[in-house]
């Protein structure tokens, strides 16, 4: 993960509120593609086991550094 992804994803942990703001869906959908090498997918929002899903796989790669 990129710094600036590492402390992006540091400061979004933090917030640990139920709801996405639109910049931090896209952000989400951005740096799983980085990380995870695929096209970015931005995800319906009517989806939102898949955005989790996102964030989850996310998590564990960042809890690995």
């Amino acid at each position: 993960m990129i710094q600036d992804d590492k402390l992006w994803w540091a400061n979004f942990r933090e917030k640990n509120r139920p709801y996405l703001e639109n910049d931090e869906y896209k952000m989400v959908c951005e740096i799983h593609a980085r990380e995870f090498n695929h096209k970015v997918d931005y995800v319906c929002k009517c989806n939102p086991i898949r955005i989790q899903q996102f964030i989850d796989d996310l998590n564990t790669k960042f809890e690995q550094l």
